[in-house]
Parts: C-alpha cells; sequence; structure tokens
C-alpha cells in the first residue's frame, strides 16, 4: 500500500485512542507517525544512512511512547479549553510536550519527506504549549513571527489567543478581525491555511465566530493548499449545519432491504458513521453496544451507516458481533466505499455519530462524545 493510500485511509478514522486522550490537535501529530511507520522504516534499512544518524522508526518509536505518557495527562480536549484545568495539568504535561516538539525536529531530520507533517505537528504543539503558559514556546512562536514564513506564525499567536478566549466572544470577535486582516495580506501564502482551519475545529465561543472564521478561509485564502483544503472546510460546515434540522436517512440494509429512519417516530435514534476496517471505530463498539442493551427497551434506536468497501466483510463482522442487532445502511456502489449519506451528510471522518430526537430533529452530530449522557435525557422528553 502505497504512502498516500495509508494517510488517506487514516484521514477518514476521526481519532485513534492515543490521539483522542490526548486532544483533537495532536491527532494529525499521532496518526501521521503511525501511517509513515512502513514506509520510514523501510528508509531506515538504507545502508547508505549514517551510522550516526537517528533512524526514523527510533523517532516513530519515541513519539508514540512520548504520546502515550502525555495521554495519561492530557484526558480530553476540555483540559486545553479550561483555565482551571490547565494549570493544573500544566506541569505534568508541559514536559512530554516539549519533548515531542524536539521529536518532530529530529523526524524531519531523519527523513526529509516528513518535514512539511513534521513541522505542522511541532506548531500545533508549541501552540498548545504557548496556552498552557510555557514562556519559553509563546517566545518562540513570536519571534518565528517576526521572521521568514511569519504569516503562520502571526496566525498561530492569533490561534493561542482564540483557544484562551473560547467563553468570549467579544474577544474572539478582535481576533477573527486580526485574522481576516492577516489573510487578506497573505492570500497565495501555503502554510497559513492549515493554521486557519484550526480555527474551525474547536473552541469558537458562538456559531458566529466560527461562520466568520469559515468565511475567511473560503473568500480570502488563495493558495494550493487552501484549494486541497476547501472540500473538507465545505463538508465540516455541511454537517455543522445539520443541527437543529429534521433528518431522515434511508437506503438498502446490507441484506438488501429497503429502510428508512421514518419509521421509527417518536424514537431516540443514535446514528453510527463507522466501517469494520476502521480501529477507532471498532474501539468505540462496546460503548455504543451498551448503550442499545440499556436503552432500547425504552426506546433508543441505533442505525450503523457502513463505510465498509466489501458487504461479506460487514456480514462476516455482524455474524462475529450478534449483539450488533440494529439495521446496517451499506451501498455496493459507494466510490470508494464511502457511504453516500455519508458524502452528503459532510462526514469525512469516521466515526461520527448523530443524535436524532423523538421528533426527528438532529440534536448534536457529535454524539460521539457524550451519548450516553444526552440519550437518558433525550428519552424523557415529550414527542
Amino acid at each position: 500500500m502505497s504512502l498516500s493510500t495509508v494517510l488517506q485511509l487514516v484521514n477518514r478514522m476521526s481519532k485513534s485512542r492515543i490521539a483522542r486522550l490526548v486532544i483533537i490537535i495532536l491527532i494529525i501529530s499521532s496518526m501521521f507517525g503511525f501511517a509513515l511507520r512502513s514506509s520510514l522504516t523501510a528508509v531506515a534499512a538504507d545502508k547508505t544512512e549514517k551510522a550516526d544518524k537517528r533512524q526514523p522508526d527510533q523517532v516513530i518509536s519515541d513519539l508514540r511512547a512520548t504520546g502515550q505518557q502525555l495521554s495519561e495527562v492530557l484526558e480530553s480536549p476540555e483540559v486545553l479549553l479550561d483555565p482551571a484545568k490547565r494549570q493544573e495539568v500544566a506541569p505534568k504535561a508541559i514536559p512530554p510536550m516539549k519533548k515531542l516538539v524536539s521529536l518532530f525536529d529530529d523526524l524531519a531530520a531523519a527523513d526529509e519527506r516528513t518535514k512539511p507533517q513534521a513541522m505542522e505537528a511541532q506548531r500545533k504543539l508549541l501552540a498548545m504549549l504557548a496556552v498552557m503558559g510555557d514562556e519559553g514556546s509563546a517566545a518562540t512562536i513570536t519571534r518565528r513571527a517576526a521572521g521568514k514564513d511569519g504569516a503562520q506564525w502571526k496566525a498561530t499567536l492569533l490561534l493561542v489567543r482564540w483557544w484562551q478566549a473560547n467563553k468570549d466572544a467579544a474577544e474572539q470577535s478582535k481576533i477573527v478581525d486580526d485574522l481576516e486582516t492577516l489573510a487578506k495580506a497573505n492570500s497565495k501564502d501555503e502554510q497559513l491555511p492549515a493554521v486557519v482551519a484550526m480555527f474551525l475545529e474547536q473552541a469558537a465561543a458562538n456559531d458566529e465566530m466560527r461562520d466568520r472564521v469559515d468565511k475567511i478561509f473560503l473568500t480570502e485564502l488563495k493558495s494550493q493548499s487552501a484549494a486541497e483544503l476547501t472540500p473538507s472546510v465545505q463538508a465540516a460546515g455541511k454537517l455543522r449545519a445539520l443541527a437543529g434540522k429534521p433528518l431522515t436517512l434511508e437506503g438498502p440494509t446490507v441484506d438488501g432491504t429497503k429502510f428508512s429512519t421514518a419509521q421509527w417516530k417518536g424514537k431516540v435514534i443514535l446514528v453510527d458513521f463507522w466501517a469494520t476496517w476502521c480501529g477507532p471505530c471498532r474501539e468505540e463498539l462496546p460503548r455504543v453496544k451498551k448503550a442499545y442493551a440499556d436503552f432500547h427497551k425504552d426506546g433508543l434506536e441505533i442505525l450503523g451507516v457502513s463505510c465498509d468497501r466489501n458487504g461479506g466483510d460487514l456480514k462476516q463482522f455482524l455474524t462475529d458481533n450478534p449483539d450488533m442487532a440494529w439495521p446496517q445502511l451499506f451501498d455496493a456502489n459507494a466510490k470508494g466505499g464511502w457511504h453516500p449519506l455519508a458524502e452528503s451528510s459532510g462526514v469525512t471522518l469516521i466515526p461520527t455519530m448523530f443524535l436524532i430526537d423523538k421528533k426527528g430533529v438532529v440534536r448534536t452530530v457529535t454524539a460521539r462524545e457524550n451519548f450516553e449522557e444526552l440519550i437518558p435525557k433525550m428519552l424523557k422528553e415529550d414527542l
């Protein structure tokens, strides 16, 4: 399997276990190391490498070990956004985060091909460190903002302020003003779009702030990298727009039966976009199965939307997991295995989970985070 194919598959997964525990901003860093393992190991075998130079697979091993160490401290994305929690975990989190910054330098030195992604991961870590209160990291960002390729680092400084002001819409409005000015002055900068996209991932004080950043990305950035990221940004906007609106999902199940959520009127529905080949999807199944066992009798229904490429694989998996008694939508003609409902809904990462209330209205498109908490509350609501 080629490196590009591996990266495409990994990018379809919305968080490995370690990356989810560390924090959403570290996802690319963790997944990048995983995706490159086979490719970098081959490079490590190159006899022309200097004996005293660290091999890529050695760096990857250290990245994983340090990431695991960090995962034991940063248990959720909320840690980054809560001042009290940041202060509490900073003494334990900062040392492994700073080690990761150094390791990404080592990775770039070990194989020049990894440099763009390694530097992107390093930039995100420096931003996280600055939010955590590490003065050295904040100084590094400020220094780089004044130098060559300064636009991406100026945007990173704004990102730090954005995270810190996640509950302050007035302050974020000023930050967005500065971001717009920066984007207009550097519309063809190739590194800037990746930073601007991070504003859309989390920490917006309200929908208006997120929509303003979305508009900046789509209208002001004109580089090739912006064009490459645009479909993902547009899909994310489409996904967010589903919340609060009626939604009916229908299509053939894996056994060819026609199905529609319209027949579940008055039920609370958990929709799980997943695939048998997706490790994080399988990791979530015990939670999903438990929710079904606990709440199905009270009116919970679950619908799987499979992004498998092979119906036989899905059927075998369901045979091996008889406690997954809920319907599974599957389209044998789906492009690349990505279900058409995933495409039309703006789902670009799996697993993604929706919760639909008794009236057929989407309550959240991020149900994966806390569906155990939301389901019993929604079941108690009147129709």
